[in-house]
């Protein structure tokens, strides 16, 4: 079960995010019709991140990961694409393909079963140049990739 609550005025998420860099492209993952994020998703509960990082890169994008690093946590307070007032905690995580040929396999729309919810995800690389004019969410992560930040602590209030 995911670590999602609902209450009458305010959701909660704890995710997790893969920063993915390969041959001076990010990997990015289409969020609606105007924006990007990064491949990841819910951690359940019991779970720990790096267990949560691992099986979600793996459902989302179908090849073995190898974790490189612990990159750092945003906290995000926003509202979503439907309108809901939102307070997540994301834990990003700098990935790499455990084989490389795989990645000239990416870039790709696929439909996932997730619990019984169909997801639509669009896989798409992205020069790291073509990031700073890319609206990706939250933004301030940007910030951490494009300087290679570590250990980063943010806290976004874009509500």
């Amino acid at each position: 079960m995911d670590v999602k609550i609902k209450t009458s005025d305010i959701k909660f998420k704890f995710r997790v995010s893969g920063i993915i860099i390969e041959n001076n492209k990010i990997l990015l993952e289409k969020y609606d019709e105007n924006s990007y994020c990064l491949p990841g998703g819910y951690v359940n509960i019991g779970e720990n991140s790096e267990e949560a990082i691992h099986r979600e890169l793996k459902e989302e994008i179908k090849f073995d990961f190898i974790l490189d690093e612990f990159l750092g946590i945003a906290e995000n307070f926003f509202t979503n694409f439907k309108g809901d007032k939102t307070h997540g905690i994301d834990f990003y995580y700098k990935a790499s393909f455990k084989n490389k040929d795989d990645i000239d396999n990416i870039d790709y729309d696929y439909v996932e079963d997730d619990h019984g919810y169909t997801v639509k995800h669009s896989l798409k690389w992205f020069d790291l140049e073509e990031l700073r004019n890319i609206n990706l969410r939250p933004e301030k992560i940007k910030e951490a990739v494009l300087n290679s930040t570590k250990n980063f602590h943010y806290i976004i209030n874009d509500n």
